[in-house]
């Protein structure tokens, strides 16, 4: 769950996972009927999680980010935010 097939997404994503070591994502792909004689069409859905210590025996847990899951115009937004927001903590801002 650190690499998607989106590559404008999967660019970003990994930039992001230099200052928040925690996330993760995944992505859904649905087909579009257009109409009888158009050819559908593929959208993204792209579902962000946030990965959490295990206090019990499991050894994995995560978190779904549901405001920032959906569209790839919200997920490109969120994984701006945190690479925007790591930058100016890291520039005294």
């Amino acid at each position: 769950m650190r690499k998607v097939k989106d590559i404008n997404v999967n660019e970003l994503f990994q930039e992001a996972l230099d200052y928040d070591h925690s996330l993760m994502m995944s992505e859904r792909i649905e087909v579009k009927k257009r109409g009888f004689f158009k050819k559908p069409i593929e959208i993204s859905y792209f579902t962000v999680y946030h990965e959490t210590p295990a206090h019990d025996s499991s050894p994995y847990q995560a978190r779904i980010q549901s405001s920032a899951s959906g569209s790839k115009t919200v997920v490109i937004a969120y994984l701006y935010g945190i690479i925007n927001g790591a930058l100016s903590v890291k520039n005294g801002m």
